[in-house]
């Protein structure tokens, strides 16, 4: 399936004003379209992102493993104390979404979701 990778990540950040960073990564934990919000720092030090996108890419992978069993994953999520994490499959690659600790995540999942199906069916 074909879609445009900035297109994408542009409308996802005009979700909201708390999301920090949208990415999506392919199967080898590459980032290869997306990026923090302007002006905005990031949380992870050196190397620090490519380690998190690479364990991201392996654990997207490895759940596969039981999607007969399942079904497949629509998406991952994780809050941590500084900052949530959403993950959503999208074909082989992974779209990456970080948001402030304070978001409403659960309305913003269900939009993000929205907005990135919508723009795999154009």
């Amino acid at each position: 399936m074909q879609y445009n990778l900035s297109e994408l990540c542009n409308s996802i950040f005009e979700i909201n004003e708390k999301i920090r960073f949208v990415g999506i990564i392919d199967q080898m934990g590459k980032l290869i379209g997306g990026d923090m919000k302007k002006d905005l720092p990031s949380l992870e030090k050196n190397d620090g992102s490519i380690r998190l996108y690479l364990g991201y890419a392996i654990n997207n992978i490895l759940r596969r493993d039981f999607d007969d069993v399942f079904g497949k994953v629509h998406y991952t999520f994780s809050e941590r104390e500084r900052i949530k994490l959403l993950t959503i499959p999208i074909d082989d690659n992974l779209l990456l979404v970080s948001m402030d600790k304070s978001t409403d995540h659960v309305e913003l999942i269900n939009k993000i979701i929205a907005v990135a199906k919508k723009l795999m069916k154009s």
